[in-house]
């Protein structure tokens, strides 16, 4: 992986299990690590769900190897949030992480 590739800059955020005021199980994100990544968009769609048309594109995002990062995370680009849909350990080296992702729009 080159360097110059990872120009964006991502905070990875794990979620937390959390009781509210009201006693109820809430998911609250805890932020974990600040990366440079490569970013590329595929495609997107629009689709209608519940009377309402949303959108949403997917991708796939590259950092380089970390240990201990999970599928069940997400990413924090400057104030969009961006779902992990799997990843892979690039030929198994342990030197680059790529992250099949989606990020819903409003």
């Amino acid at each position: 992986m080159r360097a110059g590739e990872l120009r964006h800059q991502v905070t990875l955020q794990s979620p937390t299990q959390a009781r509210n005021a009201f006693n109820e199980m809430e998911t609250t994100w805890t932020d974990v690590a600040t990366v440079w990544a490569a970013i590329e968009w595929r495609s997107g769609r629009r689709y209608l769900e519940a009377a309402q048309l949303n959108a949403e594109v997917q991708g796939v995002i590259r950092i380089r190897y970390r240990s201990g990062v999970q599928p069940y995370w997400r990413f924090k680009f400057g104030d969009r949030y961006i779902s992990i849909l799997s990843m892979t350990n690039i030929y198994e080296r342990n030197r680059e992480i790529q992250f099949n992702c989606k990020e819903a729009q409003d």
